[in-house]
């Protein structure tokens, strides 16, 4: 009797630990409040991006922006890491949503190009910033 008594108790030990575990990683796909990215693709090394801001307003679009641009540079994105195999992008463009439901139904909230002044030159986005220019929704950022 003792011993199916333990067996009950380990068996719901583990279950508890398989349940919170499948719980936890559910809720770790996102922080609300922290963008993430969740798509990419690149054409030579031009990036576009998808984003989800992870929140429904955004009062402060230029600190957004460059939060995002810091995020790039730092790789620090939770959902993909991006290989700087063959260089840093020379142009980046990215598409923000709120939520990540909003992607197949709803409009994106923001386009922010960061293109650099001259194209042909092999400036990237990491070590020549200040050879690019900011636009959000279409409007130049000026610094």
């Amino acid at each position: 009797m003792k011993k199916k008594n333990i067996t009950l108790v380990f068996v719901a030990i583990v279950f508890s630990i398989i349940v919170g575990m499948i719980i936890g990683k559910s809720l770790l796909k996102y922080k609300e409040g922290e963008p993430d990215v969740v798509g990419s693709f690149s054409m030579n090394r031009d990036e576009n991006l998808t984003v989800v801001a992870n929140r429904k307003n955004i009062s402060d679009k230029e600190a957004f922006v460059r939060l995002l641009l810091k995020m790039y540079k730092e790789n620090s994105f939770h959902s993909i890491k991006f290989s700087t195999d063959h260089g840093y992008a020379t142009s980046l463009d990215m598409t923000v949503y709120s939520w990540k439901k909003d992607i197949g139904n709803g409009e994106s909230i923001m386009q922010i190009e960061f293109r650099p002044i001259e194209y042909g030159k092999d400036y990237d986005i990491v070590h020549n910033p200040d050879k690019y220019v900011l636009f959000i929704d279409g409007k130049e950022i000026i610094d």
